[in-house]
């Protein structure tokens, strides 16, 4: 089933500094109009993926008039817009309501407290804030919610509303069987701090929820020594949308070595110059990136550092800097990755504030690893794939998570060949 990957907000590969917003009191058919011509002219002369033909938009935009004319709040016309936005069928091109805008900023949000992967047919739930209404009316990770107040849902935008009001939002449940749940949205913090646990004494396990604003990188070098004793890292990055570059750059400087190559950004500039210089084909990424001169280079963290082996969890709702943190742990430290294959949203982006508070996330260069995958579109596939519902939904403390069962027997596994390697030779 195609992922709409457009949809996927959160999972932002962003270059750019943070911004504020303010909620509009009330949505006029000016603002409206602003908001589109702002949006019209960064889409088309701004926004860039390899092979888009962005000229496309007014006519996507036409098919949403109505709904766009008939939305009375900043988030019906968000999700109008949005819909439209979507007919593109890539990630990190999304058109952010105000009050989503300073969620970013603040850290708290108003909302059921759900992560979601848009579908066809919904929004697929792949993550939960422990205690927020979604969790505590009985949500689970899974979940596909195809209708909010009786409309059908392709994005957050049916999802969101102001504190203290309610939304009924019908859930096809795993078993196929569909039930209904009326949950008042409230106020929580969208932090989740980096943690550390021991799976048995010679394996730590980092969990990383973000690699956006609320990424700690004190925090994590501070995990990093503690983990430093371990022979095996098990890092989780299940759940996380993704984040900004020189976070992902932070993390993986904390566990690979000094100038190692990632891969390329390849943005308009490269494909042109590749196609003037070389005459190659402007769609042969892989060829572009093994060609580009301007490769992504790793520096490492001098205050902490991981020098052991290394295993990485994603699933479903991995993305972005996320993905191509787990990517580059397989292709370069042979770290294998179990769970499920990630989201397979990964273009970089930048947050475009403009008028009335709305903030356009437009992506402008993609990315190819140092092997030669595209992870847009296709994401990380894991060596061993696991049932998603084994996925526990949160740990209490003390609580081993099953999966790490898994990670553990891949590096014992290659440990014993590598050791056996080593015996044979001569």
């Amino acid at each position: 089933m195609k992922t709409f990957r457009a949809a996927l907000a959160a999972t932002a590969l962003l270059l750019t500094a943070p911004f504020a917003g303010a909620q509009n009191t009330t949505l006029t058919p000016e603002i409206k109009a602003r908001v589109l011509d702002q949006t019209t002219q960064l889409v088309t002369e701004r926004a860039y993926v390899p092979g888009v033909d962005f000229t496309k938009w007014s006519e996507y935009l036409a098919a949403k008039k109505k709904d766009i004319d008939d939305a009375k709040t900043d988030e019906e016309f968000a999700s109008a817009v949005q819909d439209a936005l979507s007919k593109f069928s890539f990630s990190h091109l999304y058109l952010h309501t105000p009050a989503a805008a300073k969620a970013r900023v603040t850290n708290q949000t108003i909302g059921i407290g759900i992560r979601i992967n848009p579908q066809p047919d919904g929004v697929l739930v792949v993550g939960l804030i422990p205690d927020a209404p979604a969790m505590k009316a009985g949500i689970e990770i899974g979940d596909l919610i195809i209708e909010a107040d009786g409309k059908k849902v392709t994005g957050p935008g049916q999802i969101q509303g102001t504190e203290g009001t309610k939304v009924v939002i019908k859930v096809k449940k795993s078993d196929g069987k569909t039930k209904e749940y009326t949950i008042t949205r409230t106020k929580f913090s969208t932090v989740r701090p980096e943690e550390l646990s021991w799976a048995d004494k010679d394996t730590a396990v980092l969990k990383i929820y973000t690699f956006d604003l609320a990424y700690d990188s004190d925090r994590v070098e501070d995990l990093i020594k503690q983990a430093s004793p371990a022979k095996r890292l098990i890092v989780d990055l299940r759940g996380n949308p993704g984040g900004a570059v020189f976070n992902l750059m932070h993390f993986l400087g904390t566990v690979l070595p000094d100038q190692t190559t990632l891969g390329t950004f390849v943005d308009r500039k490269l494909v042109d110059t590749y196609v003037k210089e070389k005459h190659g084909d402007p769609k042969d990424l892989k060829a572009m990136a093994e060609w580009s001169p301007n490769k992504i280079h790793i520096r490492a963290n001098k205050k902490a550092h991981f020098d052991g082996e290394i295993a990485v969890l994603v699933d479903g709702g991995s993305g972005s800097a996320a993905e191509m943190a787990a990517e580059a742990l397989k292709e370069v430290s042979n770290a294998p990755v179990v769970g499920t294959k990630s989201a397979g949203a990964v273009l970089v982006s930048v947050m475009r504030p403009i008028t009335d508070g709305y903030v356009l996330q437009m992506p402008i260069t993609d990315y190819i690893s140092v092997k030669g995958v595209r992870l847009e579109g296709n994401g990380v596939t894991p060596d061993k794939a696991i049932d998603p519902k084994k996925f526990p939904l949160f740990l209490k403390k003390g609580e081993k998570d099953p999966i790490w069962a898994d990670a553990i027997a891949l590096l014992k596994k290659a440990e014993s060949t590598a050791k056996a390697g080593a015996g044979s030779s001569h």
